[in-house]
């Protein structure tokens, strides 16, 4: 599947665009999302709620594993999240690289910055392909 062909599905996925994930980059096993620091994604004390940091590390490997499956859709197995320090700036980026790839599933490593460019994350995922 070309990039504009997953650029188009990541722009127009509803849960993406209303959480306001944009694409940065795409390539071939990997992909790179950011997400703004806004009041909605944060949680008492000012920092990024957990959830959103989860959803964009999601969105990122997913993204990712497009890339490798033939364009086919996937769901998420598992999600490993480790935090590491709050996030506390945006805009928050999320690089993505395909570990592993076989007939019906992707393991992928994902990596979570906050604005200042400082690791806050590390992700392992894994996604199951489906026809529907």
């Amino acid at each position: 599947m070309d990039e504009d062909n997953i650029k188009q599905i990541i722009e127009n996925d509803p849960f993406l665009k209303y959480v306001g994930i944009k694409i940065l980059e795409i390539g071939e096993g990997r992909c790179k999302l950011s997400m703004g620091f806004r009041h909605e994604v944060t949680r008492s004390g000012g920092i990024m709620n957990g959830g959103a940091i989860s959803t964009l590390a999601d969105a990122a490997g997913g993204c990712a594993v497009v890339t490798v499956n033939g364009g086919k859709n996937q769901v998420t197995v598992e999600l490993d999240v480790s935090f590491m320090r709050p996030i506390k700036t945006g805009p928050v980026i999320a690089e993505a690289r395909v570990t592993k790839t076989g007939r019906s599933m992707s393991f992928a490593d994902i990596d979570v910055y906050d604005g200042k460019g400082v690791k806050c994350a590390t992700v392992k995922g894994i996604w199951y392909f489906v026809d529907f």
